[in-house]
């Protein structure tokens, strides 16, 4: 009997499910393909949670934040924006994992990352399964979350415990001339796939604080956002 098809997109941090592997993702989900994303860190230790209590002026919304929050707070305010992409991009909600035992970010392993993947995957029995990874940038600076989570993916495909691996290129290292950029296809969404994209963005730049909604992907990368908006799609690579 043949293996149900699985795709599984790793995002280090809430914003690269859109921004790095949106396009696919937003794909594959209309297509009806069995697609999960998981989540592999909280996100608590951004800037902008010190930024949205400290008082001082804010160059995107009119008047001063003073919006303190503890880490578990933050993080679960940055679970509802990730939530809400995902959502508009047509993930199933109960395939959109925040996975329980996440790291911290900044303080993910290699190691921990494939505890986590490997993990998840037992829960996925009988499936030929796909995984979409960030690409592990050896000849450019990289966040070191993205680094971890790359290499264990390679790691557990590799290994065979999965049938198949993609790795996309971070829009962020676009401007530089590097090796990792040869052989990519670059996807470019149809005009129905960008208004989900176009709505999938918005979600990191709701303000709407009686909500819990606090523009943090936005306000943390706004650069890198209205780069996407302008111009979505991704480049990635199968790997042999």
């Amino acid at each position: 009997m043949e293996k149900k098809e699985a795709s599984v997109y790793l995002a280090p941090h809430q914003d690269d499910e859109l921004t790095n592997l949106g396009v696919d993702l937003c794909r594959e989900a209309a297509g009806g393909k069995e697609v999960w994303c998981l989540l592999f860190t909280d996100g608590s230790s951004s800037f902008v949670r010190t930024f949205l209590a400290n008082g001082e002026p804010c160059p995107l919304h009119e008047g001063r934040h003073v919006y303190p929050m503890d880490r578990a707070e933050f993080a679960r305010a940055r679970d509802r924006e990730f939530l809400s992409s995902l959502g508009a991009m047509g993930v199933m909600p109960e395939r959109a994992v925040i996975l329980p035992g996440r790291a911290q970010d900044g303080m993910l392993s290699k190691e921990r990352a494939k505890e986590l993947l490997l993990a998840f995957l037992a829960e996925l029995p009988g499936r030929k399964v796909t995984l979409k990874s960030v690409m592990p940038m050896r000849s450019v600076r990289q966040n070191p979350d993205h680094t971890a989570l790359a290499l264990a993916a390679e790691e557990v495909f590799r290994e065979g415990k999965a049938a198949t691996l993609e790795f996309f290129y971070e829009m962020i290292h676009e401007e530089y001339d590097v090796p990792e950029k040869e052989g990519l296809i670059r996807l470019t969404p149809s005009e129905k796939e960008k208004k989900r994209l176009l709505k999938a963005a918005r979600a990191y730049g709701t303000w709407n604080p009686e909500e819990g909604y606090f523009a943090i992907g936005y306000h943390s990368v706004k650069d890198e956002f209205d780069a996407f908006i302008r111009d979505p799609h991704a480049l990635v690579r199968r790997e042999a």
